[in-house]
């Protein structure tokens, strides 16, 4: 740790130099002008990456850049998909359109330059509300912290990079999987896989039935909003199950209090191992299942309650309802409204395919090994994502 006061806590040691504050205006050379609004004609089974203010957003048979530029979102730099970084790196042959700020260093590093690019807060300098909008005036008067000395800056830059490609190479991984386990999916609901018996031999043809033959499909009483609680015994709303199953976590959680949880369960019943909880607006057909016996309650009327009593094994009734068949029966059956809605009705009448308990266990065994595979890689990422956070915080001011 030096005593001078504008350097970073942590450095390579062979620097000594103060950092300086200086302005994007004049690190970067902007090239907005050579944006262009995307040609739907371009828009095909192109090869070059087209990109917006959220990142990819799609391939083109065409390219206007070409080289390692810096991409900053210009629309809604606030409200950024979460799937898409708001500062980019782009390499190679690429499309822009006119919603991303195209940056390249006047001189220094652009590996080094780009995570001083990331590091900013952009929301302080956005305009508007409805559609927040970071304009080139805003950005080109940003100041940052950087190091004078290209060298330091090859170093720092080279550090990052590599950390990047660390990062990028265990996310291909990851979407690999991810894929993988797709197939899976479609080949084995589909039964063009099967799983076969110690003998080698297959097990009988699967049996079609509907959900309301072989459990039963309710809900649960009416929690009202007066009696939410920010303690007591967890409670489920639709959005918390879609956030549960993205492996976001769950923004404001709610919960009731232990007397209503008694009260209530004693009319309504209380969800039990094994049992499946499914979404029935806003993002419809998405199931959550419950592993364990703890108190937990959720809200009727947004989520569809699959007693299943052991009639499946749980894992493969999770599994099926994240099939293509009855994913597709959910949007069949939800309507073409403003508002898609999986009722307790339709819920019922779902089809879904019975092996024996045997291959049901197979199956959802299987499944569940791939999503601890993807569970783990993904906690990877995530871990290497901490790592880099927490040494820009050190190696940047």
């Amino acid at each position: 740790m030096t005593e001078q006061q504008n350097t970073p806590e942590l450095r390579f040691s062979e620097f000594k130099d103060e950092w300086k504050l200086a302005k994007f205006k004049d690190i970067f050379i902007f090239h907005n002008n050579l944006r262009k609004p995307i040609k739907e004609s371009l828009r095909v089974s192109g090869q070059y990456p087209y990109y917006g203010a959220t990142g990819i957003i799609d391939y083109v048979d065409d390219f206007i850049f070409d080289g390692n530029y810096i991409l900053i979102g210009e629309d809604g730099a606030n409200i950024i998909s979460r799937s898409a970084p708001l500062v980019y790196l782009a390499k190679g042959k690429f499309w822009v359109n006119n919603h991303a700020h195209i940056l390249t260093p006047s001189s220094g590093d652009i590996h080094y330059l780009y995570q001083v690019a990331e590091l900013v807060n952009y929301e302080k300098y956005n305009t508007g509300t409805a559609q927040p909008k970071l304009n080139i005036q805003n950005l080109k008067n940003i100041s940052v912290n950087i190091s004078m000395n290209l060298a330091e800056q090859e170093k720092i830059g080279e550090f990052f990079s590599k950390l990047d490609q660390q990062i990028e190479l265990e996310e291909k991984k990851l979407e690999l999987l991810e894929q993988q386990k797709k197939g899976y999916m479609q080949k084995i609901f589909s039964q063009e896989l099967r799983f076969k018996d110690e003998n080698r031999n297959e097990y009988p043809n699967w049996k079609k039935r509907k959900i309301q033959d072989l459990m039963e499909v309710t809900s649960v009483k009416r929690i009202h909003q007066s009696d939410w609680q920010t303690s007591g015994v967890p409670f489920l709303r639709a959005r918390d199950i879609v956030a549960y199953n993205k492996g976001d976590k769950i923004e404001e959680p709610l919960f009731i209090s232990n007397y209503k949880y008694n009260a209530y369960s004693k009319i309504s019943g209380k969800v039990e191992k094994g049992d499946l909880l499914v979404t029935g607006v806003g993002t419809i057909g998405v199931p959550f299942l419950i592993k364990d016996n703890k108190p937990l309650y959720f809200k009727d009327g947004n989520i569809i309650w699959l007693k299943n009593q052991k009639k499946l094994n749980e894992n493969f009734l999770f599994y099926s309802f994240l099939s293509t068949s009855i994913q597709n029966y959910i949007k069949r059956v939800a309507g073409v409204g403003t508002v898609g809605t999986f009722t307790i009705k339709n819920a019922k009448k779902t089809p879904i395919f019975e092996p024996i308990k045997e291959e049901q266990e197979k199956i959802g065994n299987f499944f569940d090994k791939v999503d601890n595979l993807i569970k783990r890689q993904s906690d990877k990422i995530e871990l290497l994502k901490q790592r880099k956070k927490g040494l820009l915080q050190k190696m940047f001011i």
